[in-house]
């Protein structure tokens, strides 16, 4: 019997050496992507993280690279100066270091932005990001959507990548969202506290409808930059947003990319950078950064899979304007990862349960809480093991990568 005893005292010391803890107690991690003083990569910001099918991670984020030898304005060496490029790293399964960053996609002489990964149900490896054609006068706005696939990629450095393309939105009804907005922002110009005026309302709406008319703000300035989404039935559902209107819409593929159906776009104005939950039974949820002065997160639902989407509402999550990600974890449960404050700096980052498909937050634990320091644009997946990555930027200088259970979030210090 004390040789049992024993015998299972020492597995238990072993597991807890190993870095292992039973699934029911609470687990958490982090670490640095790369030492930024060791090796500066500049402007660092908006990652991404997958796990891939032989349970290696990598992230992306982007970042400067060298400085080109054109005019300075463009060479400010922050995040739509023309040098900026994706780069990424990769940490091998059992590993317990990420590998020194490589370049992962950098066109010449202009910006790349906003990278967003998936691994597909045939276990391809897509990148989503945007390419602005005219930084920095005219910046987001100007971007070109583009996107890699590759099948080599469980391996050291960058991916193998065997398609690239570009990818021009043609989504319809932006009119009828501007009809809407229209009679929002003039119950608000009514309202002596809000700031909005009447002029300044037609004024916006004004410029907003001759774009609409404008091919190149219509099929330009759509970024990515939450995860997209396998649907149940397998169809890719990749989240965007344009930033000339501020209004989000979703472009779906069920045939690796070689067509696209685009979604309608979500009827409201001033929101951007949206993140999917899929139920599974046809319904979805979007949850958006915004611009909305209530600073609350906002949510729509769609029970046609993304194609239309209901008035966004506003939940009870605090939002100082940042971006924010959801999950829908393996038992059903959402997990969101947001700045939980009202205002910036965005100096505090939050993990959120819901239990009732995001209707209510149960349990709240802090990430981050440093006054007057930067995390934000947080990145999270579920690992096959059932544990929780989120990777986010770090004072706009690295990315840092925290690995956590539930349990962890469960035991947390507040709501």
């Amino acid at each position: 019997m004390k040789m049992l005893y024993r015998s299972l005292v020492g597995l238990q010391l072993l597991f807890w050496v190993g870095g292992y803890v039973a699934a029911d107690e609470p687990l958490y991690k982090e670490e640095f992507i790369f030492d930024p003083q060791a090796a500066s990569h500049g402007h660092v910001h908006a990652s991404s993280i997958v796990e891939c099918p032989n349970g290696d991670l990598r992230a992306v984020w982007y970042e400067n690279g060298p400085a080109l030898p054109i005019p300075p304005y463009y060479n400010e060496r922050k995040d739509k100066s023309d040098d900026v490029r994706i780069g990424g790293s990769r940490k091998a399964a059992g590993s317990g270091a990420w590998e020194t960053p490589f370049v992962m996609s950098d066109t010449f002489g202009v910006s790349d932005n906003n990278p967003a990964m998936v691994v597909d149900r045939e276990g391809r490896l897509w990148l989503f990001h945007s390419t602005m054609l005219a930084a920095p006068e005219w910046s987001w706005g100007s971007s070109l959507l583009r996107y890699m696939i590759a099948t080599d990629y469980q391996q050291a450095g960058p991916p193998k990548w065997e398609k690239s393309e570009l990818l021009f939105p043609r989504v319809v009804g932006f009119d009828n969202v501007l009809d809407q907005a229209a009679k929002q922002l003039e119950s608000l110009s009514a309202d002596n506290k809000s700031g909005f005026t009447k002029a300044r309302v037609d004024a916006y709406l004004g410029q907003l409808r001759k774009w609409t008319k404008d091919a190149p703000h219509l099929r330009l300035g759509w970024m990515p930059r939450a995860h997209p989404l396998v649907r149940a039935d397998g169809a890719l559902v990749v989240p965007l947003s344009n930033e000339n209107f501020s209004i989000p819409a979703m472009a779906i593929t069920s045939d690796a990319g070689a067509t696209w159906t685009f979604s309608q776009p979500v009827p409201e104005i001033g929101l951007i950078q949206p993140t999917l939950v899929d139920f599974g039974d046809g319904t979805m949820d979007a949850y958006f950064r915004n611009s909305d002065q209530r600073r609350r997160i906002k949510r729509s639902t769609s029970t046609d899979g993304g194609v239309s989407w209901s008035k966004p509402e506003l939940t009870d999550r605090l939002h100082p304007g940042g971006g924010l990600e959801v999950t829908r974890l393996k038992n059903g449960h959402l997990l969101l990862v947001y700045n939980n404050k009202e205002r910036d700096p965005r100096d505090k980052l939050a993990v959120s349960i819901s239990t009732d498909r995001g209707r209510t937050w149960s349990a709240t634990r802090q990430l981050e809480d440093t006054p007057n320091a930067r995390f934000d644009y947080p990145s999270v997946i579920q690992a096959n093991d059932g544990t929780v990555h989120v990777s986010y930027s770090y004072n706009l200088q690295t990315i840092k990568h925290v690995q956590f259970n539930e349990e962890w979030v469960q035991a947390g210090d507040g709501k």
